[in-house]
């Protein structure tokens, strides 16, 4: 059974490592990205479909239309937001009428590959994810959805200081300001408001088939929560989860940035919201959705989707949940368990503690998930970072970073 993982983004090492756990469940897995892409050093990938623009969709388009004639997937995984983004405008254009070098067959299985077409918005928009989520009373943060200065001022003083505005088409903690006053407010509109120029460029864009990037969506001002930033990670076929988990921020690379340090294990009422969610998503493959749990009443708060996998995905089978393997199984149309006696588990992520801690990580008490058995994703994880940040490390720890790029064969022993 084939999957096809589409890649545009450079640095996305959550599903670069996806594709062992895939193939591990049974998978045979081809990628569609840049050279340079993760998913294109993983050992464990079966074929790879160079991509040399990420920009034009019509060059996107004619590759995806080749790649998928002959690897023949059952159903694609997007890597990154981009992904979705220009596959969701390339399904709106051919479901408005528009023409398409994909044939009937892969173009129903890209959009099988999706959930509801109705629901795009609220799947990839953090605006769209919110206003659904109050819709079916799942709990999120006070917020407002403003257009102008004016009315993200008036609504942060409405919902009170500190406030975050939002940029509701971003992701790792870009387009998120965090504001303590209106001036703050003021300033993070005006740099997320679309100037004149960027009407031009847009424009230009369109001539040239770069169109697909959502570039003027909305902005949000939202109530900040004091607390411990969580997740979860879901596979789910048409609206029905198949398997999730659940994962509690412990460290992050930067203030809004990646998780560094994860405990993953269950979690009754974060496993609820999703679920109500995903059903109402109709959402297929990975989805995750990130979560406040507040200091002051242990409330969670969802805050936003994120349509692809994130970094711990593939880290399930370790507490008995595999997320590859309940979606093999529901695709063979096989039986499968998962999520009995699940026993949570804290996990140091590289190389985002690396990226945080370079001297610290190696003291780490915590399982470290380093790819040692993939070296060419290995070395591209050492090389995405500068060597001046990295401090030498004992030779006796597991993270030698200079031993392993000077003697690529010794990796971490």
């Amino acid at each position: 059974m084939n999957i096809l993982l589409v890649g545009f983004d450079s640095q996305r090492w959550g599903s670069a490592r996806l594709v062992k756990a895939l193939h591990a469940a049974g998978f045979h897995v081809a990628a569609l990205c840049a050279i340079d892409n993760p998913l294109a050093k993983t050992r464990y990938l079966d074929k790879h479909f160079p991509l040399t623009d990420v920009l034009s969709s019509r060059h996107f388009e004619s590759r995806l239309a080749r790649a998928m004639k002959e690897w023949d997937p059952e159903l694609i995984i997007p890597a990154d937001e981009r992904v979705v983004a220009c596959l969701h405008a390339l399904v709106r254009r051919v479901m408005s009428g528009g023409a398409s070098c994909l044939g009937k067959e892969a173009l129903g299985i890209v959009i099988d590959s999706f959930g509801d077409l109705a629901q795009y918005d609220a799947t990839l928009l953090k605006s769209g994810t919110l206003e659904l989520a109050r819709k079916l009373g799942v709990r999120v943060p006070d917020g407002r959805t403003v257009s102008s200065t004016d009315a993200a001022v008036s609504a942060a003083a409405t919902i009170g200081f500190p406030v975050y505005v939002k940029t509701s088409f971003s992701w790792a903690g870009q387009g998120v300001s965090f504001c303590r006053n209106t001036s703050e407010v003021a300033a993070a509109v005006t740099l997320a408001r679309p100037r004149s120029w960027i009407r031009l460029r847009n424009l230009l864009k369109r001539v040239m088939h770069r169109d697909w990037y959502p570039t003027e969506t909305a902005i949000d001002v939202q109530r900040s929560i004091a607390g411990k930033p969580a997740m979860y990670a879901v596979v789910a076929i048409q609206g029905r989860m198949l398997a999730g988990f659940a994962g509690i921020t412990q460290q992050t690379c930067a203030a809004n940035g990646p998780s560094s340090i994860v405990w993953i294990g269950a979690d009754a009422e974060m496993e609820r919201m999703s679920k109500i969610m995903i059903r109402a998503l109709g959402a297929t493959g990975f989805v995750a959705f990130d979560f406040m749990i507040e200091d002051a009443t242990g409330d969670i708060y969802l805050l936003e989707c994120n349509p692809r996998p994130i970094p711990v995905c593939h880290l399930g089978s370790r507490i008995g949940v595999d997320l590859c393997a309940a979606l093999k199984a529901e695709l063979s149309g096989e039986s499968h368990r998962v999520g009995e006696g699940v026993i949570g588990e804290t996990i140091t992520l590289f190389p985002q503690e690396w990226q945080r801690n370079p001297d610290g990580i190696a003291e780490t008490a915590n399982y470290i998930d380093i790819p040692l058995d993939d070296p060419e994703l290995l070395r591209a994880m050492v090389d995405a970072f500068d060597d001046t940040a990295l401090a030498p490390a004992p030779a006796e720890k597991p993270v030698a970073v200079r031993s392993f790029k000077s003697r690529p064969s010794l990796a971490w022993r």
